[in-house]
């Protein structure tokens, strides 16, 4: 893997901010692929079903946004955690 592939120490930026949240959610639900502001590859959607929250995952870097819903108040952000903030799951 080459270093711009890596996951950097950046802060969490753009996802630090709701209405970003809020934008790529409405792009993403219209069916436009929405690109990292890392590396401008795309974002997948990670889906917990168990709990309705969703979370966008970048297919390269794996720039993480927190766990979010959405619903008809809109984008609520479920929690901000550097667990995973990566892509990966931490710990066991």
């Amino acid at each position: 893997m080459d270093d711009s592939a890596k996951p950097s120490d950046e802060p969490r930026a753009p996802f630090e901010n709701v209405a970003f949240l809020e934008s790529a959610w409405g792009r993403f639900r219209s069916g436009e692929a929405v690109p990292c502001p890392r590396d401008e590859a795309t974002f997948a959607l990670s889906v917990d079903g168990a709990v309705g929250a969703y979370r966008f995952v970048c297919t390269r870097c794996g720039l993480a946004s927190p766990w979010f819903e959405s619903g008809s108040g809109g984008v609520r952000v479920r929690a901000h955690t550097h667990e995973g903030e990566h892509g990966g799951a931490s710990g066991a």
